[in-house]
């Protein structure tokens, strides 16, 4: 399990990287917000579709070590051509990145049944990599822009990469059992059939894709909101980096315990609770409060991503749990680009108080629809 970590660890602070790392370097050799703006855009949305077609890929492939490997030497590579890229040219180069962005998520946590002697901590550990790869990864990217270039960042993303690629390879995975395999668009069917017709994997999912979609409305405005409050939209990343600090906490303290109750009331339960927190977010007028209150917000959000992948494990059958994963994380991905964009059109017209109100309503509702589609209809498949 050491193995993977340092594998998975790797990788995702590669991709956690990028997006500052991208955009820092796309400014800087246009001078365009339209550009750095497409440039994102251009990595989020191809995962939205790569994710099942990728997960059913390496459901099905006998060599998923490979598979992941190859990702990140694909990821390694945009990120190198991205570094001698004209500017016009980085929008492709960050398309083809997207393309690898489910497989980093999703695709290495669908490894972590057949690695693991002890499942729930294995899981809460994994899950705790995307903690950490949240906080060192935009502060890695930031530090080396300002200290070194946008071009040494990218570099960075490029070497890391590589790195987890080269980890990846040292992993040993035991084969799924054999099974006669249908066809890859078959495959790609059953698999989200699965994930829709499975009423606690569709409650997890749902509540835990619109919690999601309206964080990406939170992280729209929130630069705006630091400016109401008379600090820098530069301090953003502290808040961020607050509020995961909180998310590591919150595991640490209750990981041992989450086994206990089911992952889909787990994912409702902490969801609502951020919303609760995230409402106080407009009620402070001064910066310290609101990292105070980030932090608890990170404390309330915490258990989410664990009982999420949990939740992913015990109800989807083995050879399915790649494209479960991938296609669970492109979910996320696209309803966070979704809020994002309607958190950007809305600002225009609403004061940031009240699209953070909005953001912790999203989670209520959320949660609510949460707890209402997980209700079973019958007797859910469970993995033992």
């Amino acid at each position: 399990m050491g193995r993977y970590l340092w594998a998975a660890g790797l990788a995702r602070l590669a991709d956690e990287m990028v997006a500052v790392a991208v955009v820092v370097l796309a400014l800087s050799r246009s001078g365009s917000t339209v550009l750095s703006g497409a440039v994102i855009a251009a990595y989020t949305v191809p995962s939205i579709l790569s994710g099942p077609l990728l997960g059913a890929w390496l459901d099905r492939t006998r060599r998923p070590v490979a598979a992941l490997a190859a990702n990140q030497v694909a990821l390694a590579a945009m990120a190198t051509a991205m570094v001698f890229a004209p500017a016009p040219w980085l929008v492709p180069a960050a398309f083809v990145a997207g393309v690898t962005l489910p497989m980093t998520s999703g695709g290495f946590t669908s490894l972590v049944p057949r690695l693991a002697t002890d499942l729930p901590r294995a899981t809460a550990q994994d899950a705790l990599l995307f903690n950490v790869a949240a906080i060192g990864g935009p502060g890695l990217a930031g530090v080396l822009g300002t200290v070194a270039s946008p071009a040494v960042a990218v570099a960075a993303v490029a070497a890391l990469a590589s790195a987890g690629a080269l980890c990846t390879t040292a992993l040993r995975v035991p084969p799924h059992p054999p099974t006669e395999h249908p066809s890859l668009v078959a495959a790609m069917k059953r698999g989200l059939r699965h994930l829709v017709t499975t009423p606690p994997l569709r409650g997890a999912t749902v509540a835990s894709a619109v919690g999601y979609g309206s964080v990406g409305m939170l992280a729209t405005a929130l630069p705006t909101h630091l400016g109401v409050l008379g600090v820098g939209e530069d301090r953003t990343g502290l808040v961020w980096a607050a509020f995961e600090v909180g998310c590591v906490v919150s595991v640490l303290a209750v990981r041992r315990r989450l086994p206990r109750w089911r992952p889909e009331r787990v994912v409702c339960t902490a969801i609502a609770l951020y919303g609760v927190t995230l409402a106080l977010w407009p009620l402070t007028h001064h910066f310290p409060v609101l990292l105070g209150l980030a932090l608890v917000s990170g404390l309330a959000q915490g258990p989410t991503l664990t009982a999420t992948i949990t939740a992913r494990q015990r109800y989807t059958p083995g050879p399915l749990l790649g494209q479960v994963s991938t296609t669970g994380a492109s979910v996320k991905l696209g309803a966070f680009a979704i809020g994002a964009a309607g958190g950007g059109a809305l600002l225009t017209t609403w004061s940031t108080a009240a699209v953070i109100l909005l953001v912790a309503a999203g989670q209520w509702v959320g949660a609510s629809l949460g707890a209402v589609t997980s209700r079973p209809t019958r007797t859910a498949p469970v993995t033992p």
